[in-house]
């Protein structure tokens, strides 16, 4: 009696247990942020969504955009002049607080680069512009108006929805806005840029310019700082941002076991110690980590049936309907969020014929779109031409069967005729 109420108080717990880690995993990630998105770097899927489609102000992370446009315009070894509109901007920048420049003062794109990924400094997004646009003694607001031409084109060549940028360096404009989708989707591009994404991932570097001095740069990202509480090895990189009206904001991407996944949490808290972001970052990184894809089709299982026709003997006698198994030779497979369930689709293309198929040789696809990511899997018939001829062997030997009969009744009707011939030719 005592052991089956043990086994019983053991099968309790063991049930609780299960159904406590399930509801651990369905239950989302805390985070104080308004808006959040995490997205498969490889592919793009969206693993995580809140808010993800809310326009936001997203202060300096606008700085990976105007990267990538210095990116595609210039190299590492190349030149750049500070600008008067560099000069005109406020702190946090690298003449007002970590350096004096003069404008038309050579710096390396590099230097550039890492003030401005790094530090995040407001001044070195403005050298970009002016360079870029080549006005380098021109105000501000001039080049702020040539400059937002290309980074708007930069957003449509991207396929950006809900992003328009006006200011090179994300401060404040209430015309300056996008999502935390699209800055997952401007992250993806930044992150797969090697200058833009060995900067990113670089926790303190030193920095010389032109006149010999060495000026040290520390990553605003204090995910990749070992001495921060909120420190994660796996985070490979970062950019942050901060405005009154943005609230925190920060973009990040993680590593591990060789899956890259992107981060995005937009107006978080600004809190004393600057942590909630970060915090928040963390905590959406080990939810997504912790969410397996969802298998919408398993693998060697019969997708569906495709009915085809076709004439056992190829070109006359009677027509047969049959239908062909289709395999998926992968699993099909999604994450599985309210997002990605109200915007997937799934569309085939299938050319079936009945004396051309190979149990190894691809018959057709089945595409799974999810917004702007779009995956191919290939489908193969489970009947081969072979099986097809096998199953109609009894046909084929009727068929060969009246076909001898046939010959041989015309045989002997040729036979008879030349032996009459024969013997109407004898008599005369």
């Amino acid at each position: 009696m005592k052991r089956k109420l043990l086994s019983i108080l053991l099968s309790a717990i063991f049930s609780l247990s299960i159904s406590s880690t399930a509801m651990a995993d369905a239950n989302p990630p805390n985070i104080v942020g308004f808006s959040a998105v995490s997205i498969d770097a490889k592919t793009g899927e969206v693993i995580y969504a809140k808010n993800q489609d809310s326009k936001i102000f997203p202060a300096s992370t606008t700085k990976l955009l105007t990267s990538i446009i210095l990116n595609n315009k210039k190299k590492p070894t190349d030149y750049l002049y500070y600008s008067q509109s560099a000069k005109e901007q406020p702190e946090y920048s690298f003449d007002k607080n970590l350096h004096p420049l003069n404008v038309g003062e050579k710096l390396p794109s590099d230097v550039v680069l890492k003030s401005l990924l790094m530090y995040s400094a407001n001044d070195m997004a403005y050298v970009i512009a002016a360079n870029l646009v080549n006005k380098i003694n021109a105000p501000t607001d001039e080049v702020k108006k040539d400059f937002s031409v290309l980074m708007n084109d930069e957003v449509k060549k991207l396929g950006l929805k809900n992003t328009h940028f006006v200011t090179a360096n994300g401060l404040h404009d209430p015309d300056h806005y996008s999502t935390a989708y699209d800055m997952g989707r401007i992250a993806k591009t930044a992150f797969s840029m090697n200058w833009i994404f060995k900067t990113i991932s670089t926790q303190k570097t030193t920095v010389t310019l032109n006149d010999g001095t060495n000026i040290n740069l520390e990553n605003s990202n204090k995910i990749i700082n070992p001495k921060e509480s909120v420190f994660d090895k796996t985070c490979i990189g970062g950019k942050t941002g901060y405005t009154d009206q943005a609230g925190r904001c920060l973009v990040t991407i993680f590593n591990r076991n060789n899956q890259k996944i992107i981060g995005v949490v937009m107006k978080s808290e600004n809190d004393k110690n600057d942590l909630q972001v970060f915090k928040d970052m963390n905590n959406l990184i080990n939810y997504s980590y912790s969410i397996k894809p969802t298998v919408l089709y398993n693998k060697n299982k019969v997708y569906k049936y495709k009915t085809i026709t076709y004439k056992p003997l190829k070109y006359f006698g009677p027509t047969k309907t049959i239908k062909v198994p289709l395999l998926l030779k992968e699993n099909v497979t999604y994450y599985k969020n309210s997002l990605n369930d109200s915007e997937k689709k799934l569309t085939e293309k299938v050319s079936v014929d009945a004396w051309h198929l190979n149990k190894d040789k691809s018959i057709g696809t089945l595409t799974l779109k999810e917004r702007d990511t779009t995956k191919q899997y290939k489908l193969y018939p489970k009947i081969s031409t072979k099986e097809i001829v096998s199953s109609n062997k009894f046909m084929y030997l009727g068929s060969a069967a009246i076909f001898l009969v046939i010959v041989a009744l015309l045989i002997f009707g040729i036979n008879k005729f030349l032996k009459h011939r024969n013997n109407k030719n004898n008599i005369w």
